[in-house]
């Protein structure tokens, strides 16, 4: 008869994050995720406070601990010198947080350190539907018509909004592309830094291809690796991305807030309806 696991007692908020910790770093979980884990456990010691056991908490604590986080959490924003507070955060964070919060759970009764989980009835909460906003056929051309290739950033950004629209691909993930990630041959493109860590091969129209060897030749003195690159060579960051596309469909005249995802989200719509 297999020995049965003994529970551990008197499991500390701090004793737990190091198992959970340690477990998901060798699971090889992307740093993003393992920060998630600690601000998980960080809001379980401001919520529960440090002398709470794991094992005492209860279903009604689970309940609290997601009513806390959207009404009670403060969250603080640096602006200068002062700090800016803000009370309770969006539905989507805290459906986050218990989705955390179930697999955390979980994880410690797969070890051995618990006997139930409290966070495993809990469902998400149901959210309205934002209206998300597209861009038209027109609007796009308005865009990319306005941007005088001749000079360096506005050629970048044409570059970039069509590699945008024609992969689906998340502005981290196209700011992110390397050289070699460009294959000509076949047509397509290699996202290495994606949102879930799993690479991701998606094919480019030739005029995509043509526009991204094009900047390469532009950038090619400055012998870096990455693609989107500043007027002095350096990677191109999603900021500074924003704040020009802004800049570009604002001197278009178009009123709408235009921001990298708006393409994605054009893209797909058009691709949908095509």
């Amino acid at each position: 008869m297999p020995k049965k696991t003994k529970i551990q007692h008197k499991l500390t908020v701090e004793k737990a994050r190091d198992i959970i910790i340690r477990i998901k770093k060798m699971e090889g979980l992307s740093k993003h995720t393992i920060t998630n884990y600690n601000k998980l456990f960080n809001d379980f010691e401001r919520c529960f406070a440090k002398n709470k056991y794991m094992e005492n908490l209860t279903i009604e604590d689970a309940r609290r601990f997601i009513e806390w986080q959207l009404h009670e959490k403060q969250q603080f924003k640096n602006v200068r010198w002062n700090r800016e507070k803000k009370i309770g955060v969006n539905v989507t964070s805290a459906n986050s947080y218990l989705r955390l919060a179930k697999a955390a759970f979980s994880c410690l009764i797969d070890e051995g350190h618990l006997e139930k989980n409290p966070f495993s009835t809990l469902k998400n909460i149901k959210q309205q539907q934002k209206h998300v906003d597209i861009l038209t056929d027109q609007e796009i051309t308005k865009i990319l018509n306005s941007l005088d290739k001749s000079w360096y950033a506005d050629f970048r950004a044409y570059c970039l909004i069509h590699v945008l629209l024609d992969s689906f691909g998340r502005i981290g993930e196209v700011l992110a592309l390397k050289r070699h990630d460009i294959d000509f041959e076949h047509g397509s493109i290699t996202f290495n830094k994606t949102k879930n860590s799993v690479y991701r091969i998606v094919p480019v129209t030739k005029k995509t291809l043509n526009l991204l060897e094009k900047l390469m030749d532009e950038t090619e003195e400055f012998e870096s690796d990455f693609i989107f690159l500043t007027n002095a060579g350096n990677p191109l960051g999603a900021d500074a991305a924003r704040k020009h596309l802004h800049e570009i469909t604002a001197r278009a005249g178009i009123d709408k807030r235009v921001h990298p995802h708006i393409f994605r989200h054009s893209a797909s719509c058009h691709f949908i309806k095509a």
